[in-house]
């Protein structure tokens, strides 16, 4: 199998429509560069996969595309250089492919517009259908479809910018003013006195091109995700059923790093996150996911859920219908290769009915990953085989 790895800020030379697009944030293509690596090695890794991966040559984050090419056998990767505009090219490379695997932040619709690509030229879509992201990727929307099905999740209202300072002079604080298209907490602020509500606004007017922002109740708690696979086989597997022949495979809560104050900036996290909650928060998660499957078809594949632990239990904060930053550290924990099980996933076939984490990780959103495997005391104990420090390209089976 051929399969075009598109990762966006890697491969993009310039802004979204509007000029404000996540391109331009270095932090964050540092943090695309790590799971555009990662993946790459992990389906090179399977054997009967050539990865086609796109690049924008010149650009900071090709020392991971170098250590690929040393250590990749022959035939297994072909570098597609983008100097054009990347969605000709993306067109053109898969046309001579059999599937698309696509990482992109859902701000300005682009990952929605780069899935209805691949699903345009009549190739498999290794992640949710267009239509799923296009949903997901709507925070205001997801959080209305979690609303209806009595999952809890903060209360939120879109405020046109045109009469938003106005409104929030009167609105009950604190709150969250957020991008409705948003990612990686680009242009997220929390208000906490009125005085900030005129600097918070300019946040979000510089982060998002749409007409309107979000205005949430702020949820104090802990910051935390769950990553699942998501995949609707023929005949149910073993993983979570869910309604609609869906199937969802959890692999764990992860603790997310997230500095809180005026703005919120996304430093990366830690797995398993080992909290009284975990079993609420992982089938809160689950739940999501299921509210999202009856909702659109095209659920499937890698799919992230935040969540924020407080002491009446999880609330759901979005759905990223994508593979997340959390990857990068995750493909450490299993002997499984989660590249192959997102493949399976995204191909209909069962997933196992759960994956043994062997040890913990820590991971940075620039890729950075250390890892520590368990001893025969296992890390509940205090069973430690000692940290190792790792770049995102170094898989467990390569170390």
């Amino acid at each position: 199998m051929k399969i075009v790895l598109l990762e966006h800020l890697t491969s993009s030379s310039g802004p979204g429509r509007g000029g404000r697009g996540a391109w331009a944030d270095r932090h964050l293509r540092a943090e695309g560069a790590a799971m555009r690596d990662a993946l790459a090695e992990d389906l090179i890794r399977l054997g009967d996969v050539e990865v086609a991966l796109l690049h924008r040559p010149g650009i900071a984050a090709e020392a991971g595309l170098r250590r690929l090419l040393r250590h990749a056998p022959p035939r297994s990767l072909d570098l597609v250089p983008v100097r054009g505009r990347t969605e000709g090219v993306f067109r053109s490379a898969l046309r001579r492919a059999d599937a698309g695997l696509v990482i992109a932040p859902e701000e300005e619709d682009l990952l929605a517009r780069l899935s209805r690509i691949v699903e345009e030229e009549g190739r498999i879509l290794l992640g949710p259908s267009s239509g799923v992201a296009r949903l997901a990727g709507d925070k205001l929307a997801s959080g209305r479809l979690l609303a209806a099905a009595s999952l809890p999740t903060p209360a939120t209202q879109a405020v046109p910018f045109a009469t938003a300072a106005r409104r929030l002079r009167s609105w009950p604080l604190p709150v969250v003013l957020k991008p409705r298209d948003g990612c990686g907490g680009r242009g997220v602020r929390l208000v906490r006195g009125r005085e900030g509500i005129g600097r918070a606004l300019a946040a979000v007017r510089r982060a998002t091109t749409r007409p309107d922002l979000l205005v949430q109740e702020y949820v104090p708690g802990e910051d935390a995700s769950v990553s699942l696979l998501v995949s609707a086989p023929e005949s149910s597997g073993s993983a979570a059923s869910a309604p609609g022949g869906v199937t969802v495979l959890p692999l764990g809560l992860n603790r997310q790093d997230i500095r809180l104050g005026a703005a919120f900036a996304y430093r990366g996290g830690a797995a398993p996150f080992r909290h009284p909650g975990s079993r609420a928060a992982t089938d809160l998660a689950i739940a999501a996911v299921r509210a999202l499957a009856a909702a659109a078809d095209g659920v499937r594949g890698y799919l992230g859920v935040d969540l924020v632990l407080t002491h009446d239990g999880p609330r759901v904060i979005e759905i990223n219908p994508r593979p997340t930053t959390s990857y990068v550290g995750l493909r450490r924990l299993f002997r499984e290769n989660l590249a192959g099980l997102l493949r399976d996933a995204a191909l209909g076939r069962s997933l196992p009915a759960r994956l043994e984490a062997r040890g913990t990780c820590r991971f940075c959103g620039d890729g950075t990953v250390r890892f520590s495997a368990e001893d025969g005391g296992g890390a509940e104990r205090g069973g430690r085989a000692g940290w190792g420090s790792t770049s995102a390209g170094t898989s467990a089976a390569s170390t």
